[in-house]
């Protein structure tokens, strides 16, 4: 099932990257007659799409709700109509869909759509019958089966709160615009070097308070060491939880303010509790008509979660507290050109020996930078830059370009470059620590990270929303320490490799996404690097040259007909030390991970048929490696398969 080792692979060095955000087209109400009734003035606001109007058998219908369901990945969008009753969706990628009308006091409208190119143009036009008042719930309820459940949900919040507000009461109302989402699942873990029960759930809710969008959601889990098992975490206990709360109000103002915190305790007397926090508060409003605002303040305090091992740089701390407060301003100066520009302050105090409180001294850094935008041509977008990062007295400047070319209506071709550029720096920075967010690295980030040298091209083949292929190359040089995390789970935060000052990393990445028939959508995502040659002092006082690689690849698959999603991931990394002089003890390999994991999610609503949604979760994992806690144990026990196996229920309501 696992390889021993992955081949070396040479990849191109000096490539060239973009990063490029197109924001999706939103579904408005139609302004100007139907192209039946004038298609010479409906041509000049539509060339694709799907256009409507929803009557009553005497009149058009104002405020009528309109959905477009897609079956075959079960997404949804909503418009609702103007005063002629008219609606439009812009962006309907090729497909089946329904087409589902609604108003309080009428029966829904239900229409099969086929849409075989997401450049076709169509039009409908739905009318409603009048519910009678005696039958209406029968008659509804007789409609049922073709309504899908989101859209039948929002039909019943629509109903209940239409009689609420012609009743008064505003409690009634309130609470028809609360949707929840509830997840449960538990099972064995010992992934994370010894065997435990593992529990984990979380809650969400959505819903509107007067103008205000509301959202809140929380996680919970917990490690149970269990009664038995073997290996050197035995009686290892962890917590950790999340919450995000989110409040949207007029004129696209925001606020989100999310914590975390992970607490890790091994029943071994040697081993130090792991502990993370993590409190972020964001602010974003709009600024006049074109501009955008956004302020974002954040504190984390850890210990003993970035430094692993036995054999680690000196410059990953045992402990850490960091402030980060920033401020960005976006802004469209024209239909051709966009600015965005902002300031960031970072604080940071290390420690280095906890039994001592060994503290390193405070680190500050005042980041400027800069990007814009411009539309050479309709097919050529240029993109250029400047970041600039003070501390204490040394200054470095990281100019940056890239250009976006659409060769045709399905290809494009971007290409990306950043360089560093900077006076000696006091020694307490050279050796400066940035962790990277947790979770999977994500390609499209890699220029982001403000590393010494960073290239980057793309190539990118799209045909409709379904059919994408996707090859990317990046090549980055780091004069910073960082730990790249590829899980955001607590107990697979081993699951990491670190980089140091002088590391090259070559890389390679490719996305391809397949209707592989009209009921099966599949996304394959894999990412491959092999680099290093920096040279660091480790916790063990000896000098190593560093060398990593990884292999992370995925196969994501819905099956429509079944409403089942399977997912499967596989992780290869690995990460070797040689040492630089005789007090390192000769070669060193640190790390070496094979990660296999299996997921399956079952809708239960096509069988039960419930307005509620339904649906079974199992999550396996298979592991084995060279982790740094079993540094020194076997060789059987470095290849033991290590599993976890979870299985629970979600629903929404």
């Amino acid at each position: 099932m696992f390889a021993s080792s992955t081949p070396r692979t040479a990849l191109a060095a000096s490539l060239l990257a973009a990063l490029v955000v197109v924001p999706a087209a939103a579904p408005r109400a139609l302004a100007e007659p139907p192209p039946s009734a004038d298609p010479g003035v409906a041509a000049q606001h539509t060339v694709s799409g799907l256009a409507g109007k929803v009557s009553a058998p005497a009149s058009p219908l104002a405020s009528a709700r309109v959905y477009v369901y897609r079956l075959s990945d079960l997404s949804l969008q909503k418009s609702v109509t103007d005063e002629r009753g008219h609606f439009q969706f812009d962006d309907l990628p090729a497909g089946l869909y329904k087409v589902i009308a609604h108003k309080p006091g009428f029966l829904p409208a239900v229409v099969r759509l086929t849409r075989a190119t997401a450049e076709a143009y169509q039009f409908l036009e739905l009318e409603l019958a009048a519910a009678p008042p005696q039958a209406a719930g029968d008659d509804f309820w007789s409609l049922r089966s073709q309504v899908p459940t989101d859209v039948l949900r929002d039909i019943q919040v629509a109903e209940i709160a239409d009689s609420a507000r012609q009743a008064g009461n505003l409690t009634a109302l309130r609470s028809a615009r609360l949707l929840t989402d509830v997840h449960a699942m538990t099972g064995v873990d010992e992934t994370g070097g010894g065997e435990g029960q593992v529990t984990q759930g979380g809650v969400g809710f959505q819903g509107r308070l007067g103008d205000l969008r509301l959202g809140l959601q929380g996680d919970y889990w917990q490690l149970e060491p269990s009664l038995s098992g073997s290996g050197p975490a035995i009686g290892t206990t962890g917590e950790a939880s999340a919450v995000s709360l989110s409040v949207v109000g007029d004129r696209d103002m925001s606020v989100n303010l999310s914590s975390r915190s992970n607490r890790l305790v091994s029943g071994a007397e040697s081993a130090a509790p792991v502990d993370f926090e993590n409190y972020r508060l964001a602010v974003s409003h709009a600024v006049g008509q074109r501009g955008h605002s956004e302020i974002v303040a954040q504190y984390t305090s850890e210990s003993n979660f970035h430094r692993h091992g036995w054999v680690d740089p000196q410059s990953i701390p045992e402990a850490s507290r960091s402030w980060r407060l920033e401020g960005t301003y976006t802004a469209e100066l024209s239909d051709r050109t966009s600015l965005q520009t902002g300031i960031r302050y970072r604080q940071r105090q290390l420690a280095f020996g906890l039994e001592d409180d060994v503290l390193a001294p405070q680190q500050e850094r005042v980041d400027l930078f800069g990007r814009a935008g411009l539309q050479v041509q309709p097919s050529v977008l240029v993109e250029y830059g400047l970041y600039t990062t003070l501390r204490d007295g040394s200054l470095s400047l990281s100019p940056r370009g890239g250009v976006v070319v659409q060769l045709s209506k399905s290809w494009q071709a971007s290409a990306e470059a950043s360089y560093k550029v900077h006076e000696e720096e006091p020694a307490a920075f050279r050796d400066y620590f940035s962790p990277a967010a947790l979770g999977p690295v994500e390609a499209g980030e890699a220029c982001e990270r403000n590393e010494a040298q960073c290239y980057q091209v793309t190539l990118t083949h799209r045909t409709g929303d379904d059919n994408l292929v996707s090859i990317g190359a990046t090549h980055r040089q780091f004069d910073e320490t960082q730990r790249l995390y590829f899980s955001d789970d607590l107990v697979d935060r081993y699951d990491s490799l670190y980089l140091v000052p002088g590391d090259r990393l070559p890389a390679l990445e490719v996305t391809v996404s397949r209707r592989l028939s009209p009921t099966v959508l599949t996304k394959l995502q894999s990412s491959v690097a092999e680099g290093g040659g920096g040279v660091f002092f480790a916790t063990d006082q000896g000098a190593y040259e560093n060398n990593v690689r990884y292999m992370v690849t995925s196969l994501d698959t819905h099956f429509d007909t079944t409403s089942t999603g399977l997912f499967v991931a596989f992780h290869y990394l690995e990460q070797q030390l040689q040492a630089l002089d005789a007090q390192g003890g000769g070669p060193t390999q640190q790390l070496e991970v094979e990660r296999l994991e299996l997921a399956v999610t079952q809708d239960l609503n096509f069988l039960v048929g419930m307005a509620t949604d339904m649906a079974l979760q199992l999550n396996m994992q298979v592991s084995r490696g060279s982790w740094p806690f079993l540094s020194a144990a076997s060789q059987d026990e470095r290849e033991e398969l290590r599993k976890r196996l979870l299985g629970g229920i979600a629903f929404r309501f």
